[in-house]
C-alpha cells in the first residue's frame, strides 16, 4: 500500500487547471467573436440570398381529365407485359409475355432462368 500512495500526486495542481480554463475561455470567445463577424459578413445588405429575389418555382400543371393519358400509359405498359422482343438478340435475352413466363416457372422450377426457353409452337423466334 505505501507504494501505490508514493505515486499519487499531493494534490490538483492549480496552475494548471487555472491554464487550462483561461484556454477554454479564449477558445470559446474567439469562436464566438468568428460566428459574430461571418454572420454579419453573410446578412449585411447586398450579400446573400437575402439580397436577391426569393427563387420562382413554376406551378404544377393538373389537367383536368387525366383519364385518355392514364388510359394509354396503361395499355403500353400491358403491350410490354403481352409481347414477344428480342431485347439482346447477341445476348439470348428476350421479352417474353407474363403469363408464358409464369408457364416456364411452373413447368420448370426455380432452373427456368437458367435453361434457354424455346418459344411455343406457332411463335416464331425473331
Amino acid at each position: 500500500m505505501a507504494d501505490a500512495a508514493a505515486h499519487e500526486p499531493a494534490g490538483l495542481n492549480a496552475r494548471g487547471v487555472l491554464w487550462g480554463g483561461v484556454a477554454i475561455v479564449t477558445g470559446i470567445l474567439l469562436a464566438a467573436t468568428a460566428a459574430y463577424f461571418l454572420w454579419r459578413l453573410w446578412s449585411g445588405p447586398g450579400s446573400g440570398p437575402s439580397a436577391s429575389r426569393p427563387p420562382q418555382i413554376a406551378q404544377p400543371v393538373l389537367q383536368a381529365a387525366p383519364q385518355d393519358e392514364r388510359a394509354a400509359y396503361f395499355a403500353e405498359k400491358r403491350k410490354l407485359l403481352d409481347s414477344w422482343e428480342w431485347i439482346d438478340r447477341e445476348r439470348g435475352v428476350a421479352r417474353i409475355p407474363v403469363q408464358e413466363a409464369m408457364r416456364i416457372m411452373t413447368a420448370h422450377g426455380n432452373n427456368a432462368g437458367t435453361d434457354k426457353a424455346q418459344a411455343p409452337p406457332g411463335k416464331e423466334r425473331r
